[in-house]
């Protein structure tokens, strides 16, 4: 959340991917919250932050987390691996680095790794995803009972304890899917 890069800090970061997935996604519902005032998306700060704690029971917290750090690499890891820069003192020895498949890891990270060419700031974390997920998920409330800011906080505040994280997980999963699926389709 914290990590900073010349354009941004992480959780800003966060919040400018949720918008731009939101805007690709569900066009009807980031416009309507721009016209409220909240295309700035920081009334999902918290969730970033506590990392849906207060959405989720314990439980059910430790098996997001699980599944999100699971779900997290190194997006430099990837690239040491496929390195093929000057010779290192390592290969002037006879050492040669084992270049390693795509296969190890999972299909998430696989389509980050592919989607990480697009950015300066490497991949979008399953966290925005969970994020946008739980915006889908309360779109119709947000878009017909929201008329402000206070709305959307108290809409969203409904959720907390009532998230199902396998659920929540799911949705993500499929969001994140249907979004890389947009954005290859806008680049071809």
């Amino acid at each position: 959340n914290f990590r900073c890069t010349q354009q941004s800090v992480g959780v800003e970061n966060q919040l400018q991917h949720l918008a731009s997935i939101i805007q690709v996604l569900d066009p009807k519902l980031h416009d309507h919250l721009e016209t409220l005032g909240g295309g700035d998306y920081l009334f999902a700060f918290r969730m970033f932050m506590v990392l849906f704690r207060r959405e989720l029971s314990f439980g059910d917290s430790l098996y997001l987390w699980e599944m999100m750090w699971a779900l997290e690499y190194d997006p430099d890891m990837f690239s040491t691996y496929e390195e093929s820069g000057p010779a290192t003192d390592r290969s002037a020895q006879g050492y040669k680095p084992r270049v390693k498949s795509t296969r190890q890891f999972g299909k998430y990270e696989r389509a980050n790794m592919k989607s990480a060419t697009n950015g300066v700031d490497g991949p979008v974390p399953i966290s925005v995803f969970l994020v946008a997920s739980v915006l889908k998920e309360n779109s119709q409330k947000l878009l017909q009972e929201a008329r402000g800011l206070d709305d959307i906080i108290r809409i969203l505040n409904n959720v907390n304890g009532n998230l199902d994280a396998k659920k929540a997980c799911a949705g993500a999963l499929k969001l994140h899917a249907k979004y890389l699926r947009k954005m290859q389709g806008k680049k071809a």
